[in-house]
């Protein structure tokens, strides 16, 4: 996003001349901060105001400055070390040999009672399922919140996005296995618009040639032995269904990624075993690095205030879900070519064509062309035309002083243009002492506003 911000400045003063960007760096602020300043695990925000017995909470319990996880020996645990590599742990199997461990978050348990009944303390929420389109409440979507736009950043995000009817296209960064990610977010293309079907298409295959990264609708993001994927209150379905814009999700990519594994790969695995030679060949790629980010940090002993012996290290996880910054440098570069494809195609209002003719006994005829010269429609989508969000070209004129409207009417409502060669052709009869007869205003919608005095 910030990338973006200092080439616009740098490369394109014409575009910003006629197309607002509106960035938004973290939509996320608190959550990103924890994870970036404690390399902490969290998804988008948990709650720990509301702290329950026997819940662990994430800290940084040794003060080296990060949250990683702690392995603990216990009869019941889920893990071994990693017979090939063991700085990783693996899930224990049936015929696994010992010691076996339990892993948890590095942190401290609220009023533990000595059990070994630990959770993971605090209500998680998922800010990618608490947008208003087809939300569902707990527990039929995990971290949905309590209802739709129950969440104050995201409900301001939602009134913001709303309320800015020169809005006409919307763009996000995640952080997953590279792809650009297309609605649909539940069901299939077939619930969308077949026309803007095919324009999506269109604009995503830009994208992945200015990234190399492949298309993938949201509802295919998975793993491929999982079945299709319904996000409810996701994000591209608001976008597409409540702005009626076209909405694009860039996942930049992780760790693995930049250890040579591209997304086909990682989302072909069909086994812990194959997820954790994944893990292995990340490691030893980094050991390879002459120049490396931090990944893994080894495995300590601490003496736990609660839990007694314990071992605390492994994965960066923000880290891991990340890829490198030189790799990040070039991704940049491409989402950001592909911005401005896509803001290029902005719809365009214009007035042309203006001409003021004498009558006779002071009655002048103005005549106008309103006219949409961008290559999309005012209404961006086909799905946009029936939305209130998505406004119709209106045209007012506003008398001069002394002037007198012989017309029927000044304003018109002219509904949407279409791209390129979409126009209307207007005309008034005004009575006026000469000099100055009026001003005519053009309220575009994503076309933008335009004004001439006459």
């Amino acid at each position: 996003a910030l990338f973006t911000a200092s080439q616009l400045l740098a490369d394109a003063p014409e575009l910003l001349q006629q197309v607002v960007f509106y960035i938004v760096p973290r939509l996320n602020p608190d959550g990103a901060e924890f994870a970036v300043t404690t390399t902490g695990r969290v998804r988008s925000r948990t709650d720990e105001d509301e702290r329950l017995p026997n819940c662990l909470y994430q800290e940084d319990v040794n003060e080296d400055g990060l949250i990683l996880s702690m392995r603990q020996r216990h009869a019941d645990g889920g893990f071994v070390v990693d017979p090939k590599d063991p700085r990783l742990m693996i899930s224990r199997k049936s015929d696994s040999k010992g010691p076996f461990y339990r892993v948890l978050p590095e942190g401290l348990i609220h009023a533990w009672d000595g059990s070994d009944q630990i959770r993971q303390g605090g209500r998680s929420f998922d800010w990618n399922r608490n947008w208003s389109y087809d939300w569902r409440p707990e527990p039929e979507q995990f971290g949905a919140g309590d209802f739709p736009f129950s969440e104050t950043e995201m409900r301001h995000m939602g009134q913001f996005m709303h309320g800015r009817p020169n809005l006409f296209g919307v763009l996000g960064y995640h952080t997953g296995p590279a792809a650009v990610l297309r609605p649909p977010s539940t069901g299939s293309d077939g619930d969308l618009d077949e026309g803007d079907v095919r324009i999506m298409e269109d604009l995503a295959e830009i994208a992945a040639g200015e990234t190399g990264f492949p298309v993938i609708p949201v509802v295919k993001y998975h793993q491929e032995r999982s079945r299709d994927i319904n996000l409810r209150g996701h994000f591209h379905n608001f976008g597409y269904h409540h702005l009626g814009l076209f909405v694009f999700e860039f996942e930049l990519g992780t760790m693995r990624n930049s250890a040579g594994m591209p997304t086909p790969e990682q989302m072909s695995v069909r086994s812990e075993e194959e997820s954790e030679a994944q893990a292995r060949r990340v490691l030893k790629w980094w050991d390879r690095q002459k120049k490396r980010e931090p990944l893994f940090k080894p495995w300590k002993k601490w003496n736990h205030s609660q839990l007694g012996k314990v071992e605390i290290g492994g994965f960066l996880f923000p880290n891991l879900a990340n890829p490198t910054l030189k790799d990040l440098q070039k991704i940049a570069r491409g989402t950001y070519r592909f911005t401005l494809e896509h803001a290029r195609r902005h719809p365009c209002v214009e007035l042309e064509d203006v001409s003021v003719d004498a009558m006779g006994g002071q009655v002048y005829r103005i005549r106008a062309r309103v006219a949409n010269r961008g290559e999309f429609p005012t209404h961006v989508t086909n799905k946009g035309k029936g939305l209130r969000r998505l406004r119709p070209v209106r045209v007012e004129f506003h008398l001069a002083e002394g002037a007198a409207l012989l017309s029927r009417q000044g304003h018109f409502e002219l509904g949407h243009l279409s791209g390129v060669n979409g126009s209307r052709e207007l005309e008034w009869f005004v009575e006026g002492t000469g000099g100055e007869i009026g001003e005519i205003r053009v309220l575009g919608g994503t076309g933008g506003n335009v004004k001439v005095r006459v």
